[in-house]
């Protein structure tokens, strides 16, 4: 299971809405993160030296 099904899950069964509110932050926080994690990563890729013809 990936860490979001499981952070959603625990917001759907919690009870408090401060608690809701703090686990679907995190949420938002750990996609973030994924995606500039992902973003940087592609940028090493696309730095290539170009052929010269």
């Amino acid at each position: 299971m990936k860490p979001t099904s499981i952070i959603g899950i625990a917001s759907a069964l919690a009870n408090s809405r401060k608690l809701k509110l703090a686990l679907v932050g995190m949420q938002f926080a750990y996609l973030g993160y994924k995606l500039l994690q992902n973003n940087e990563s592609k940028k090493g890729k696309k730095k290539r030296k170009k052929l010269k013809r």
